[in-house]
């Protein structure tokens, strides 16, 4: 019987799906030339043909991507060995892997493969007990270490976790170069790991208890070169909002806006919930349509666990952009995930929701 299977070398992927982003581009093109064109039934058929090759292009960009899905349940092996490799003597440790159904990026996990293997190797060495301290603890002397995977929201998360010692979470500063306690391997491993993540425009998030032990969840968006955006204005000027991060958008009204200290920081009671109001012409230096924030529109985006409401003048429409690194040609900016070519050939600037959130 011949195998259905073939070998694809990754980059060959990564070629095609690049070739995918300049057709997205090219038909943005197209239709921004249409749409310039006075109205007529040539026009509108040219409209419907555009919207048609629009659909062709997702199409193919779903299965150049599912090409590249890999099964998680398939690193169990690689994680499991790494486990018995530098498993000390005295130790009994079992890998139970959580959604293992959940089809991943290959080259995502490449990516992250190395952050996944530190956080495992630092759950072996540091994190987990001997046999005897465990059974001293009335804990089961084989010990676990877990990882999980899933898709929510346009992200994908892994989470890491043991059941052994942990740390102290307050000797965990990320604003300090490294902290100067006993398991200073272990935390320094937890910086290259946020670094890793950072590159990926993703974040982490440590939880960990001297009792319960030691949990890392990573997440990071779903692809890094296709994404759906929504175009928003601020002023005379437009930038792109990825839509994975928007949770809603409102019209607030005067009583849902509640001043604190000086009155110079706003929040927005949304549904017995308090959120920070980012006002993006402040933080972007630019001059807005409005100041009054009943008169703009607030759009609640997410960045892992924290949430905030960006006000702007207006959004428009929603588009599939293709995401490009500005720091390759000029440097990396903290509000910026990326560009992106515009239909009439101008560039787009795509807004990063997780830098912003976490420098305001």
């Amino acid at each position: 019987m011949i195998s259905s299977n073939v070998t694809v070398d990754l980059q060959k992927l990564e070629k095609l799906l690049n070739k995918v982003g300049d057709l997205v581009i090219t038909n943005s093109m197209m239709s921004q030339s249409v749409e310039n064109l006075p109205n007529s039934e040539e026009k509108k058929n040219l409209l419907e043909k555009i919207n048609l090759f629009q659909r062709y292009i997702v199409e193919l960009q779903d299965y150049a991507t599912d090409i590249r899905m890999i099964k998680f349940e398939s690193m169990y092996t690689i994680y499991n060995d790494i486990i018995q490799e530098i498993l000390p003597s005295n130790k009994s440790i079992k890998l139970q892997l959580v959604g293992g159904e959940t089809k991943v990026d290959k080259s995502l996990v490449e990516h992250l493969d190395l952050s996944i293997k530190t956080l495992i190797t630092n759950s072996v060495l540091y994190g987990i007990e001997t046999s005897k301290e465990r059974t001293g603890k009335n804990k089961n002397p084989e010990a676990i270490i877990k990882i999980t995977a899933q898709q929510l929201n346009g992200q994908m998360s892994f989470c890491i976790e043991d059941d052994g010692i942990g740390f102290d979470k307050d000797e965990l500063d990320f604003e300090e170069e490294f902290p100067k306690i006993i398991k200073e391997n272990q935390l320094k491993d937890v910086y290259i790991v946020k670094e890793n993540v950072e590159k990926l425009n993703g974040n982490i998030e440590i939880k960990s208890d001297i009792e319960e032990g030691f949990s890392c969840t990573i997440t990071v968006p779903l692809t890094h070169s296709i994404l759906d955006g929504l175009n928003i204005k601020i002023g005379n000027n437009i930038y792109i909002l990825p839509t994975s991060s928007i949770v809603e958008s409102i019209q607030p009204k005067k009583e849902m806006i509640k001043l604190v200290g000086d009155g110079s920081s706003a929040l927005l009671m949304l549904r017995d919930e308090f959120v920070p109001i980012i006002r993006l012409y402040e933080y972007l230096n630019i001059i807005p349509k409005t100041q009054d924030l009943t008169q703009g529109i607030l759009i609640i985006v997410k960045s892992g666990t924290q949430k905030a409401a960006f006000f702007i003048d207006e959004f428009l429409q929603q588009q599939q952009v293709v995401l490009k690194a500005i720091e390759t040609n000029f440097r990396k900016i903290d509000s910026v995930a990326g560009a992106t070519v515009r239909g009439d050939g101008s560039i787009g600037i795509i807004i990063d929701v997780k830098s912003i959130i976490e420098n305001s």
